[in-house]
């Protein structure tokens, strides 16, 4: 089946914009032994999805305390040739984003501020026979040093970089400085952190928190500007869990057996996942016949109300006119408050 997808102004044309993430539902301390969570019950669900059509590529539910890394590996099954993968720090892996090269895909990851990266010597040192020592090959870049000489609101990239101490992996880095505004955000996620979750923040972590650090293999050709404006797509992920927490309903859940509750939760996943894709169907539809963008929310709100009638009236009158009644709510009640324009738009 074929997917109408968002016309997003890039300078690569992407076969999709996957995006990964996961995110945690508590549940009743009775479901503690099979979804273990970081307290009582807790279940993780994995999810990515293409920005430009809606789909979902990848579903997985894993107990709350689970790490994120081994989903990102599970998941490249499906990566084909040209799939831009958008990912956080939780899957930040050497071995991940080799394998996701190796399929001719493209990749943009956030990098933590401890990573250390290492650039070419310029004064590399060889031995007798001419063959180069590795020892002297690379030397460290220290970004203490890089966010000094950086304005706020200002990237600075580095065409070559090899990450890790030991892997030295070869990658693009693109550095972000973050303007007070930008700043200030940051430290109050950090400061939440510190009291969310356990362990210690490192103090360099702290000294480089005005820092934004992205990885990527996208060629030269793409501007760190355009590479930071496509990292940012990477928050619709966590707009559609909050969508599915907050407007379908999904969080609450009260003590009831394994089978029942899982049964619960995969009808409210195939309700999710459905008005999701129709969501960005009818996006597309209104921004192509009427230059409309529609809020994610809201349209994801009022197709999940409807979904279910949508699907059991298929193949009949009674399909269109459903169909009809949604659209005139959206273009109603549905338009998205727009701020401003950034280095990537919607195409005209």
């Amino acid at each position: 089946m074929a997917f109408s997808k968002l016309p997003i102004a890039t300078t690569h044309p992407f076969r999709s914009m996957r995006i990964l993430d996961g995110s945690s539902i508590k549940l009743p301390d009775a479901l503690h032994t099979m979804f273990p969570g970081t307290t009582g019950g807790g279940v993780k669900c994995q999810l990515e999805f293409d920005y430009l059509t809606g789909k979902f590529y990848y579903v997985e539910l894993q107990p709350g305390k689970a790490g994120d890394s081994p989903s990102g590996l599970s998941r490249l099954e499906s990566v084909q040739k040209d799939d831009l993968l958008l990912q956080d720090l939780g899957y930040f892996k050497c071995d991940l984003f080799r394998k996701i090269e190796k399929k001719e895909a493209f990749y943009v990851s956030r990098a933590r501020a401890d990573t250390m990266f290492y650039v070419n010597s310029s004064h590399p040192r060889y031995h007798k026979n001419g063959e180069l020592m590795k020892k002297y090959a690379h030397i460290r870049l220290y970004l203490e040093e890089e966010v000094q000489t950086m304005k706020p609101g200002e990237s600075k990239e580095f065409p070559r970089v090899y990450i890790g101490k030991h892997e030295r992996m070869p990658a693009r880095l693109v550095i972000y400085r973050m303007t007070a505004e930008e700043q200030k955000r940051q430290e109050f996620r950090i400061k939440r952190r510190k009291q969310t979750k356990p362990g210690i923040i490192k103090q360099k972590v702290k000294d480089l928190s005005s820092l934004s650090l992205y990885v990527t293999n996208l060629p030269t050709d793409i501007p760190a500007s355009e590479i930071c404006t496509l990292y940012r797509y990477r928050w619709q992920i966590e707009l559609l869990f909050k969508s599915w927490k907050s407007d379908l309903g999904v969080a609450p859940h009260r003590n009831m057996k394994l089978e029942r509750w899982m049964c619960h939760l995969y009808a409210e996943l195939i309700i999710f996942l459905l008005s999701v894709l129709l969501t960005y169907q009818v996006r597309h539809y209104f921004w192509r016949e009427k230059q409309l963008i529609l809020s994610e929310r809201i349209a994801i709100r009022e197709v999940s109300e409807r979904v279910w009638k949508l699907v059991q009236a298929r193949a009949s009158p009674k399909w269109k006119e459903l169909m009809d009644e949604l659209l005139h709510i959206l273009a109603s009640n549905g338009r998205k408050n727009v701020r401003g324009s950034g280095p990537i738009s919607w195409l005209t």
